[in-house]
């Protein structure tokens, strides 16, 4: 006796699907990189303060030379200090260089600084260096945009740059980490001159992802929420109520806890690194065709999470149309 063909059809669809699972799971596992910190070189842009701090220190406790960069010389130096406090033992470099990420040339002086005081080039670098301005988008100027893409996007571009040819060069297998956010995934009113920015970052790793496989360069990239830190307060400062509103009990984690989430996505050989379930479901919703994680509860997650992401779009628009009338 023969099949239905809606049932023929059914087992067909559920076999592809598991067969693709399955060679999904295999493939992503055998493609992905180790990396244990301990002996390598790291540079990492703005690494005074916040998540670039916290970064240096969990890479210094797990037996790494660490060097930071920032534009402010006395940050830096106390940062020095907290992160020798965290090697693993006193042989360990830790040096500081003051640059500004918006300039060429002193991205590349930065490298070869780096390269003169730490003897080689970097294995691991992790772009931090970053800010946001919320306001509305007719309240910014258009220097701001300026500024905004200058910081949070070349800064990126030249950092990695000088990152994947030193690599290249001296056949590093090492491993660039790009800082993007929530807000490169989605985005909402206030956000105008940031978000394009963090969406850019995606855009420039999910191409480096590709193209720098032919140097075995690993690329990873982070998505992290709020983080507790002066750059913090500064939005809440200039950020519209509405986008308070639509952010709601916006609780930041600390920048522990983000780079703790950032190494441990290293670690596991993810290119796109969370930080909880909420942003686990919007990268499995929108990761086109990024690597899975875990290709079998990410599609498990798309499915959940199409329906939420709907919702959340229907009531940020649903508040942005209140205001206006109340504001």
């Amino acid at each position: 006796m023969s099949l239905p063909t809606w049932a023929s059809v059914l087992i067909a669809l559920g076999s592809a699907v598991v067969v693709a699972c399955t060679a999904d799971f295999v493939l992503s596992r055998l493609l992905r990189t180790p990396f244990n910190p301990n002996g390598k070189c790291c540079f990492i842009t703005g690494g005074s303060t916040g998540l670039g701090k916290s970064l240096a220190m969990q890479l210094a406790a797990g037996g790494a030379d660490v060097c930071i960069v920032a534009r402010r010389e006395a940050e830096l130096k106390r940062a020095a200090e907290e992160i020798e406090a965290s090697r693993r033992n006193e042989s360990q470099k830790v040096v500081y260089i003051s640059a500004d990420v918006t300039s060429k040339e002193d991205i590349v002086r930065a490298f070869d600084e780096a390269k003169v005081k730490m003897g080689r080039d970097p294995e691991f670098v992790c772009c931090c260096a970053g800010a946001a301005y919320p306001k509305y988008f007719l309240d910014h100027t258009l220097d701001d945009f300026d500024n905004l893409t200058r910081l949070n996007y070349l800064g990126q571009v030249y950092t990695a740059h000088q990152a994947a040819s030193r690599m290249r060069d001296s056949s590093i297998q090492g491993k660039i980490v790009f800082v993007s956010s929530m807000l490169g995934l989605l985005s909402f009113v206030g956000y105008a001159t940031y978000s394009p920015t963090k969406y850019a970052v995606r855009g420039l790793a999910d191409t480096l992802r590709n193209e720098l496989k032919r140097y075995n360069i690993g690329v990873h990239i982070f998505f992290p929420g709020g983080i507790e830190s002066p750059g913090f307060d500064t939005e809440n400062m200039t950020k519209p109520n509405v986008t308070k509103e639509i952010e709601g009990a916006n609780t930041p984690q600390t920048p522990d806890e983000c780079a703790k989430s950032l190494l441990k996505g290293v670690y596991a050989g993810h290119y796109m690194i969370m930080t909880d379930f909420i942003s686990e479901l919007l990268r499995a919703t929108s990761r086109g065709v990024a690597p899975t994680n875990n290709a079998i509860l990410d599609w498990a997650m798309a499915i959940l999470g199409q329906p939420i992401a709907s919702g959340y779009a229907l009531y940020m628009d649903y508040t942005v149309k209140n205001w206006k009338e109340t504001e």
